[in-house]
């Protein structure tokens, strides 16, 4: 999902379950202050520094030749479970979120039961009341599940609504919400939801079945921002008081993640249709919290709903604390100062250059944690030269991954070899392309390239990206292209990209659903509305895949064909991937069971304070 200003781009036509843009000025989370290349020296040192902490744990992957990256990807993220040894606070024998979450995986714990009762054994006696202060980068624009597309709304929205389905508390499986069951035909192309009995909304009127057609109805418009993830949708029925029927024109294997979308929450009809916009500013929906004050560009202020479903590992109704403020901190120092003097309980989107200073504050944790989150530079392969696949290969060639992972990213994350994030059907076996400036200068020399310059884009004030840039600039023109950065504001810049007025954008996108389905067609299927994401790219094999895995229901089967469109895309020059990149947030260890799930938002609901 966007960060920033996301709605406009879209109007009136289908939007992307995710989409792309940066952040606002000073709230990058990878803001260092140093220019470049000077800085690769300070660059070095903190990654030296980061390293040799890891391997004084005994986890850090050292560098091999058959594994050229420095602990990416999920080693890194247990960087919060292993510096868990200089937590004093902690009991022998207590767990801490990654080790819980590894505890539970081992132990083979279906999702359903996580649903039920999402928050487990991490340390004795719960303590219920007061509130968690969380410091956001970005802002919410509005509550209103149906008409958003930005993080900065989905986060808070995740807290307030639900819908029939939803993430785990990891973000990679899914568990039953306002549903409590639910039954697949045989032939794939009906499901029937049973509502979870007794459910109420937080204003105390009962969950019904109309509330769901309505809801589901919303979702599923055409012209909505989700409405093409319904697509094979065809009608929504009540079959009693507590089931609905939903009824499909072809097998669609992503339908159950497609429900699990914010957009597909369960709302109060009445409320809904008597104000929508008063709904956007304090939903009537089903979720453990209840909007208590909403002031854009400010804070969210949040209490528990007194009517919520679900209960907490003491047996009470969830949630433990009582209140949960989301503020809205753009400038990465303050986040940080913040979190140091006390004032927030939780930063997210820690400045990666100081991610090393942070896990060294007393009583704070620093989480890493995997993320449904890709950064790579948009081509536009309707302008040349981008149109000829030659130099697509050659500035993929040309790009110095390494450099950008040590001076923009300062070791976190893993280097990618696809052309979306790591979902579900992600696949190691997708030969990545390497540095190889010979490769590359022969491309080009082959190509049809006339010498014109290349705009390579940035947002303003996006200091990793415009770092990430000159580091590619420089590769590029080593190559033999000619490359100019350019800079336009983040509104302007998504909006010349929408309208294919870019050749190269750096830029990033993002999953919040746990199938790879929405993001691989989106991104690479031609024949959608954003053109593969702005890309024009269109390969008509790819396209058959991505229609063959959306109707597959053979999980292997499904693999192995997207397996085979990402690295058809990949090697086809569709981008120039970067950086898997995962969350790197800050909480004090009081604050227990915090987790950042990989579709990005954070289950308030099972936190609690440990003091």
């Amino acid at each position: 999902m966007s960060s920033r200003s996301p709605c406009a781009p879209f109007a009136g036509v289908p939007r992307p379950l995710i989409f792309s843009s940066s952040r606002p000025e000073d709230a990058d989370p990878f803001e260092h202050k140093f220019s470049f290349p000077k800085t690769l020296l300070t660059c070095e040192k903190t990654v030296g520094h980061v390293i040799k902490r890891w391997q004084s744990f005994g986890r850090w992957p050292r560098r091999s030749p058959a594994s050229p990256q420095p602990g990416v990807g999920a080693s890194r993220s247990r960087w919060s479970a292993r510096r868990a040894g200089k937590d004093q606070s902690r009991k022998p024998g207590e767990l801490n979120a990654m080790d819980r979450r590894e505890f539970l995986i081992a132990g083979g714990v279906a999702g359903i039961a996580l649903g039920m009762a999402p928050v487990r054994a991490q340390s004795g006696t719960i303590k219920r009341g007061g509130t968690i202060t969380v410091a956001r980068t970005d802002e919410a624009l509005s509550l209103d599940p149906f008409v958003v597309s930005d993080n900065g709304s989905i986060y808070n929205i995740a807290q307030i609504c639900e819908p029939l389905i939803m993430a785990d508390e990891t973000g990679r499986g899914l568990v039953p919400g306002v549903a409590e069951s639910w039954t697949e035909a045989e032939d794939g192309l009906s499901i029937e939801f049973t509502i979870r009995d007794g459910i109420k909304f937080n204003n105390g009127a009962p969950v019904t079945v109309e509330d769901v057609i309505f809801s589901l109805t919303k979702v599923s418009d055409p012209q909505g921002s989700y409405g093409f993830a319904f697509n094979p949708l065809s009608s929504i029925d009540k079959i009693d008081d507590r089931t609905v029927k939903l009824t499909l024109s072809t097998p669609y294997a992503a339908l159950k993640s497609a429900l699990s979308l914010f957009a597909a929450s369960i709302v109060s009809k009445e409320a809904y249709e008597k104000d929508p916009e008063a709904f956007g500013q304090a939903p009537v929906a089903t979720g453990p919290f209840m909007v208590e004050s909403y002031v854009r560009g400010t804070q969210v202020v949040m209490v528990r709903n007194p009517h919520y479903w679900m209960n907490g590992e003491d047996g009470e109704p969830l949630p433990y604390v009582d209140k949960a403020v989301l503020k809205y901190v753009p400038e990465s120092n303050s986040r940080v100062l913040g979190l140091q003097n006390g004032d927030y309980d939780t930063s997210l989107a820690m400045p990666l250059n100081q991610a090393a200073s942070v896990d060294d504050m007393d009583g704070v944790s620093l989480e890493v944690s995997p993320s449904f989150r890709l950064d790579y530079v948009y081509l536009n392969h309707g302008k040349a030269p981008f149109d000829d696949p030659k130099v697509r290969l050659a500035v993929n060639y040309a790009a110095n991954r390494d450099a950008i992972m040590k001076a923009v990213y300062f070791g976190f994350g893993e280097i990618p070899n696809s052309y979306m994030p790591k979902v579900a059907f992600w696949s190691d076996a997708v030969e990545p392309i390497p540095f190889d400036m010979a490769t590359a200068k022969q491309l080009v020399e082959e190509s049809n390239y006339d010498g014109t310059p290349i705009q390579l884009m940035v947002d303003t004030g996006n200091a990793s990206f415009r770092t990430a840039a000159t580091i590619l600039q420089q590769g590029w023109q080593q190559a033999g292209l000619n490359v100019e950065i350019v800079e336009y504001d983040v509104g302007t810049a998504f909006s010349m990209t929408e309208q294919g007025e870019f050749q190269a954008y750096v830029s990033y996108i993002t999953s919040d659903i746990n199938d790879d389905d929405e993001l691989a067609s989106i991104q690479a299927e031609g024949t959608g509305a954003t053109r593969a994401f702005f890309s024009n790219y269109n390969d008509d094999e790819v396209n058959k895949l991505l229609s063959q895995a959306r109707q597959e229901s053979d999980r292997e089967k499904r693999a192995e064909l997207y397996a085979r469109v990402q690295d058809k895309v990949y090697h086809a020059g569709y981008s120039v991937p970067l950086n898997f990149l995962p969350y790197v947030n800050g909480y004090h260890d009081y604050v227990r069971n915090w987790r950042n799930i990989t579709v990005g938002w954070w289950w308030l609901r099972d936190m609690w304070l440990d003091k």
